[in-house]
C-alpha cells in the first residue's frame, strides 16, 4: 500500500477519533477571523493532524487571512438593510423577482429549486441554467463578492440536475465502497465528489448542498434512505469526510446536512420529526458525522428541523440557539458556514409564521436563513429585528462576514475541467466500489446475455450499458430491477438500484446491491455480471440476510 493511502487512512482514523473528542467535552476551534496565514490551508495527504491539546491551525479547505480581512471589511460597510438580505438565501419564485432580490435587497443567494431549474423544451438546457446563474452574479457585481449560487446535488434520486451532467449514485455507496475497500473506497468517493463539483462549478454553482451527515435509521427510515451512507457512525463519518474533500479539490462549496443528524422516523417536511435521543447516544452516535466534519473544518454545515428534547424541548434544532451556538459553535467548535434547512417546510411553517422563522434561525447563531416561505416578510422581519437590537448586529456581521469570506475562497479556487458529462469514469468507479453482493450461488454462472426487466429508468440506462460492452440483450439471463412498484422477483438475477433493503424478499439465487440507475452504475454492473470485475462492495445497512462468502 502506497505512502499516502497510510495517510489517508490514518488521517481519516485521526478525524474520527478527534471528532469523538470534540463531541464528549468539546474544544475551541478557529475562533473568529483569527490569523490562519496567507496560504490557502490544504495540507499533504501524510500531514499529522493537530493535538487535542493545542490550539489547532485550521485544517482542510478554508479562506486565507487576506480574504477573511477582506470578508471582515466588506461585511462592516454593509447599510443595514443590505445586512438584513445578506443573511437569506431566497426561495426562488421566478427569475425576474429572485434577480430583484439581490439586487434591491441584497439577498446573499437564490436557491433555485423544481421546474424552474431545468427548461427541458430547449436543444441546450444546460445552457438556459448557465445564463440564469451569470444573470445572478451580474445582478449583485456592485458587491465585491459573489452570490451565493447553491443546489442540491447529493446523487441519487437528490440531482436537480441531470443530463447533460454526468449522473452520480447516491451516497449510501460511498458507505458501501468504504466497508468493502477502506481507503480505496473513501478515494473513489473524493474523486466523484470532485468530479461532481467540478461540473457543478462550470454550471455556475459555488454551493452544494451534500453531503448527508446523517444516519439512517433502516428500512423505516421516511426520507433519507439512501442519501445517508449507512447505519453505522464511524463509516458515515469516513465517508462525510471524504466527500467533503473531493468538493474542496474542485473549489466548490459544501454543507453536510441536517444537523444533529436526521436519524428520525418522521419526514420533516411534513412535521417536526423527534430526535429522542439521550446524551451517550447523542455523543456517540448522532452528532459523530458531524465531529467529523467540524474537526475537518468542512465549509458548511446545514442544520435540520428536528425536535431534541435532551438540548431544547418543541424547538426545531435550526431555531434553537442552545443547538446552534452551544451544541455546533461551542461543544464541536465549529466556525463555518450554518445554514438552515429549508424554512418553507412543514415542521417550521405550522408553528412559525411570517418572518418569525427567519429571526429566529439568525437569532440561534446561523449564518444563513434559507428559502423562506416569504422572501419579502423574511426580509422586513430581519430588518426590523436588526434595527430593535433583537438580532445583535455585530452577530450579524460576524456571519455575513464568514460567508463572505468562504465566497471570495471558492472564487479564487483554482477551476477544475467541468465539462458536462465528462466525469463519468468517476461515477462508474465509485458504483464498481461499492456494488454488493448480497446472494449468489457457487460457482457464479457466465452471463452472455441478459432479460432486463422492471424499474423502467434502469431498465433503459442498462440496456444502453449492455449495448456499449457487447453484451446481448432479449434472451439468456433474467435480470430485474427493483423500483416504484417492483418490490421482489424470481428472476435470476435481482438487482436493487436505490436502499437494499428490498433484496430480502427476493428468492433470486443472484442478488445485488448497486445504489445508482444512471448509466455509469449499470456499466459498473455490466462488467460485475460479465465476470470482468468483482463487486467488491459490502452493505452499509443491515437488510436481514447474511452477506455470502466468496466463491
Amino acid at each position: 500500500m502506497s505512502s499516502a493511502h497510510h495517510g489517508g487512512r490514518w488521517r481519516a482514523a485521526a478525524l474520527i477519533a478527534l471528532a469523538l473528542l470534540l463531541v464528549v467535552g468539546g474544544v475551541g476551534w478557529w475562533a473568529g477571523f483569527a490569523d490562519s496565514g496567507d496560504e490557502p490551508s490544504t495540507p499533504a495527504a501524510d500531514a499529522p493532524s493537530a493535538s487535542a491539546n493545542a490550539d489547532p491551525a485550521p485544517v482542510g479547505w478554508a479562506p486565507t487571512s487576506a480574504e477573511k480581512a477582506r470578508a471582515k471589511s466588506l461585511a462592516d460597510g454593509l447599510a443595514l438593510d443590505e445586512l438584513a438580505g445578506q443573511l437569506i438565501v431566497a426561495r426562488s419564485f421566478s427569475n425576474e423577482t429572485s434577480l430583484e432580490l439581490v439586487r434591491k435587497k441584497h439577498f446573499a443567494g437564490v436557491m433555485v429549486t423544481g421546474q424552474q431549474i431545468l427548461d427541458v423544451t430547449t436543444d441546450d438546457p444546460l445552457a438556459q441554467v448557465k445564463a440564469f446563474n451569470r444573470q445572478l452574479q451580474d445582478a449583485g457585481k456592485g458587491r465585491g463578492y459573489p452570490v451565493m449560487v447553491p443546489i442540491d446535488q447529493e446523487g441519487g434520486l437528490v440531482a436537480r440536475l441531470t443530463d447533460p451532467l454526468t449522473t452520480f449514485p447516491a451516497f449510501m455507496s460511498a458507505g458501501a465502497a468504504i466497508q468493502g475497500q477502506g481507503d480505496d473506497g473513501a478515494a473513489a468517493v473524493t474523486a466523484a465528489t470532485r468530479a461532481s463539483g467540478a461540473e457543478l462549478r462550470d454550471a455556475g454553482y459555488n454551493m452544494v448542498f451534500a453531503p448527508d451527515g446523517d444516519i439512517t435509521i433502516g428500512a423505516a427510515d421516511p426520507i433519507i434512505g439512501s442519501r445517508s451512507a449507512g447505519s453505522d457512525p464511524g463509516t458515515v463519518a469516513r465517508a462525510v469526510v471524504a466527500a467533503v474533500e473531493g468538493y474542496n479539490e474542485a473549489g466548490i462549496l459544501s454543507a453536510v446536512k441536517h444537523f444533529p443528524g436526521h436519524n428520525v422516523a418522521t419526514d420533516s417536511h411534513h412535521g417536526l420529526p423527534v430526535l429522542d435521543s439521550d446524551r451517550t447516544r447523542l455523543r456517540e452516535h448522532d452528532l459523530v458525522p458531524f465531529a467529523a466534519a467540524a474537526a475537518d473544518a468542512a465549509p458548511g454545515i446545514m442544520t435540520g428541523h428536528l425536535n431534541v428534547p435532551l438540548l431544547d424541548r418543541g424547538v426545531p434544532a435550526s431555531l434553537s440557539r442552545k443547538v446552534v451556538t452551544e451544541e455546533l459553535r461551542d461543544n464541536l467548535g465549529y466556525d463555518g458556514i450554518v445554514i438552515t434547512d429549508s424554512l418553507g417546510m412543514g415542521a417550521v411553517m405550522s408553528k412559525y409564521h411570517g418572518g418569525e422563522a427567519t429571526v429566529a434561525a439568525i437569532k440561534a447563531g446561523s449564518d444563513l436563513a434559507l428559502m423562506p416561505a416569504d422572501n419579502d416578510k423574511a426580509y422586513n422581519a430581519v430588518l426590523a429585528a436588526l434595527r430593535s437590537g433583537e438580532i445583535p448586529e455585530q452577530q450579524a456581521r460576524d456571519s455575513a462576514a464568514r460567508v463572505i469570506a468562504y465566497l471570495l475562497h471558492s472564487e479564487a479556487s483554482r477551476a477544475l475541467p467541468g465539462d458536462p458529462g465528462s466525469h463519468r469514469d468517476e461515477s462508474e468507479a465509485l458504483s464498481a466500489s461499492a456494488a454488493t453482493i448480497v446472494a449468489q450461488p457457487c460457482p457464479v454462472p457466465r452471463i452472455t446475455a441478459v432479460m432486463p426487466s422492471g424499474s423502467p429508468s434502469a431498465v433503459a440506462a442498462f440496456r444502453t450499458a449492455a449495448q456499449e460492452a457487447g453484451l446481448p440483450i432479449g434472451s439468456g439471463t433474467s435480470v430485474a430491477f427493483l423500483g416504484e412498484g417492483v418490490r421482489s422477483s424470481s428472476a435470476a438475477v435481482v438487482v436493487s438500484t436505490d436502499t437494499p433493503y428490498g433484496l430480502a424478499a427476493s428468492s433470486a439465487p443472484t442478488r445485488i446491491a448497486l445504489y445508482g440507475r444512471g448509466v455509469p452504475a449499470m456499466r459498473a454492473l455490466v462488467k460485475v455480471l460479465q465476470g470482468k470485475q468483482p463487486a467488491s462492495g459490502k452493505l452499509p445497512v443491515d437488510i436481514g440476510v447474511p452477506q455470502p462468502k466468496r466463491c
